[in-house]
């Protein structure tokens, strides 16, 4: 008997439902999900792998040109070939170096101290040698399997037309380091690759670093670069237009190192606060600095007993010695006791109770105020300045700018010192004054002490009549992309004293006397009438070679002041021996040898304000702000 089964149907139950929905909803997100990122998202994803391919490789800009008041480039932008070490790769290949070298000619202790430096960041590209010849770039650069971790750039670099003149005034420029960084990004700048360590480098960083570009390099899947997709120029950085006249500068320079001085010398513009010419002797080569110092050379160059790298100009205070006594020449006019026809003894030096408190060059016998002045008599100003006292002598040093800054914008600048009794009580040995005090302050010796650069503002406040402008480097700053665009750097009035015409009349005839008559003859300019104050400053410990320091002030031409000056010349003489005829070679060089830049300078000054302080303001308030 036969059976014959019935075929059965498939049971659909519950749970392969579940699974068929769950592998629908599954299908439908993978395809919402795909649709996305191929149409919503495509041009932006498409960008992005762009993106990823362009690597930008930054462009250094070259950095703002700078010239003299006249037009004269004195630094300027020139393209070298620099040759840039990566020290995590050559510490794994250490015979590239020496194929470097041999291809550079390079001195091999000099560039293995260079990587050495550069293994403080071994991850970074760091430039061990700049300057490298054509020849030598295209090998290495030709050639990257003999020389793996050395990379070649051709950069705008810095370049001077005079690496010495100038040194003290632009400063440098290399590779910035932990400070620089630190300091240009808390003024809101990222730094750049090199930055302005000194000088006018440094001050107008800001200004001068410009904007860097950028090209966008097309890379494989091996980082190996394809072509160039796209670049962004770099901005050159603004220019500086100087008040420094070039030619004077290098004058100076050139006087200053042909006798081997040490020392610094100022010449300014009155009207202004110009500066004309700033020396600090000895100078030091720039071009030392622009392929960058090994640490050696460094130490060498920090251990020269000379200091070539210090401004001293700005950075050398020593007690002003005679060049005080236009100062105490104030304070006796400020208390009323300013007689120039009043005549003193002088039997060789200043005597109280018996005891001589200062000595005199000369017995000078019954003398005048001019007279004195030309001479340089001690004993006369040590009596004027006895009189008047120590509080009246700190008043008017303080109301001529000793003291204080002067504010230049060169790092580095020194106060000096005025010996107020806030200064003596907080010295580090509290000071107790003595009548033979007020007699050193007097004839600018003792513990006052000033640098060039505030003596030469002492003489420019004489020039004006009692009025001093805030002495300055730049005089106009110039936007590259627009011509036009100046900003032009305004003179500042610095400080005041209010005094009658005719003591300042009285003064400068006497300084005039200084150079005709007195102990500044050596300062005299054939056909140039002007009027100065020699100085001569002890110091240091009393030997029997022992030579004091020199100085000199003076404005020229005393008709209507152009130019001022200020000479130190350390441990050499009586400054009418040294310091007086350095600074008539300069100022004549200026008045003499460029009439006619001369004229235009003097066209474009602006007409200094009066003498007469405003009756709200106190000379001493000014002084001292």
């Amino acid at each position: 008997m036969s059976v014959i089964h019935t075929p059965r149907k498939p049971e659909i139950n519950g749970r392969m439902i579940a699974i068929l929905g769950v592998l629908y909803l599954l299908l439908t997100i993978l395809f919402l999900r795909l649709w996305y990122f191929q149409v919503v998202k495509a041009p932006i994803l498409v960008e992005r792998a762009e993106a990823s391919r362009a690597q930008p490789v930054l462009q250094l800009a070259p950095r703002g040109l700078i010239s003299d008041r006249n037009g004269k480039l004195i630094g300027q932008i020139k393209r070298e070939i620099v040759i840039k070490a990566l020290p995590s790769v050559l510490k794994k290949n250490p015979d590239v170096m020496d194929r470097v070298i041999a291809v550079l000619h390079a001195d091999p202790r000099k560039m293995k101290a260079k990587l050495t430096e550069a293994q403080r960041t071994p991850f970074v590209s760091s430039p061990i040698y700049v300057g490298a010849s054509i020849e030598a770039g295209t090998r290495i650069a030709e050639s990257p399997d003999l020389f793996p971790g050395i990379t070649v750039d051709t950069l705008p670099m810095r370049a001077y037309t005079d690496n010495r003149s100038f040194s003290h005034v632009l400063g440098y420029v290399w590779t910035s380091n932990r400070a620089d960084i630190k300091r240009l990004r808390k003024a809101g700048v990222e730094p750049a690759e090199y930055v302005g360590k000194a000088g006018i480098e440094k001050a107008y960083e800001t200004d001068l670093m410009g904007i860097p570009g950028a090209e966008r390099i097309e890379m494989d899947a091996k980082g190996h670069p394809l072509r160039l997709v796209g670049r962004d120029e770099a901005t050159p950085g603004k220019k500086l237009v100087l008040t420094v006249d070039a030619d004077l500068q290098r004058y100076a320079t050139a006087v200053m190192e042909e006798k081997k001085y040490l020392g610094g010398m100022v010449a300014m513009d009155p009207s202004t606060g110009e500066v004309l010419a700033m020396v600090s002797s000895p100078t030091f080569d720039a071009s030392l600095f622009q392929g960058g110092l090994t640490d050696a050379e460094w130490k060498t160059m920090q251990a020269d007993p000379s200091t070539p790298q210090r401004n001293r100009a700005i950075a050398e205070r020593q007690s002003p010695g005679s060049t005080f006594k236009l100062i105490t020449s104030l304070a006796a006019y400020e208390t009323g006791k300013f007689d120039p026809s009043s005549r003193t003894n002088c039997d060789g030096g200043f005597y109280l109770k018996n005891q001589r408190l200062c000595s005199c060059l000369s017995h000078h016998g019954y003398i005048d105020f001019k007279t004195a002045m030309e001479k340089s008599c001690n004993t006369y100003f040590a009596t004027l300045g006895y009189a008047v006292g120590p509080e009246a002598l700190r008043k008017a040093a303080l109301e001529m700018g000793l003291g204080e800054k002067a504010g230049i914008e060169l790092e580095g600048e020194l106060r000096g010192v005025v010996p107020t009794e806030h200064y003596l009580k907080h010295r580090k040995h509290p000071y107790i004054w003595h009548a033979g005090d007020t007699v050193n302050l007097s004839i600018g010796q003792g513990q006052v002490n000033a640098t060039p650069l505030q003596m030469c503002n002492v003489a420019a406040m004489v020039a004006n009549n009692g009025v001093s402008y805030r002495p300055h480097l730049v005089k106009e700053i110039i936007d590259p992309l627009v011509p036009s665009r100046v900003t032009q750097i305004e003179p500042e009035v610095l400080h005041q004293v209010s005094a009658s015409p005719e003591f300042w009349s009285t003064l400068k005839e006497a300084l005039v006397g200084v150079i005709t008559e007195g102990t500044a003859r050596t300062a005299q300019i054939p056909g140039i009438t002007w009027g100065g104050k020699t100085g001569s400053t002890e110091h240091g410990q009393i030997k029997k070679d022992h030579k004091t320091h020199a100085w000199f002030i003076g404005m020229a031409p005393m008709d209507h002041p152009k130019i001022v000056i200020c000479v130190l010349l350390e441990d050499i003489g009586h400054g009418g021996d040294f310091a007086a005829p350095i600074a008539g070679d300069i100022v004549r060089h200026y008045l003499v040898a460029e009439p006619a830049a001369l004229a235009k300078a003097a066209s474009k000054t602006p007409t200094a304000l009066p003498a007469t302080v405003p009756t709200d303001r106190s000379p001493i308030s000014t002084a001292r702000r």
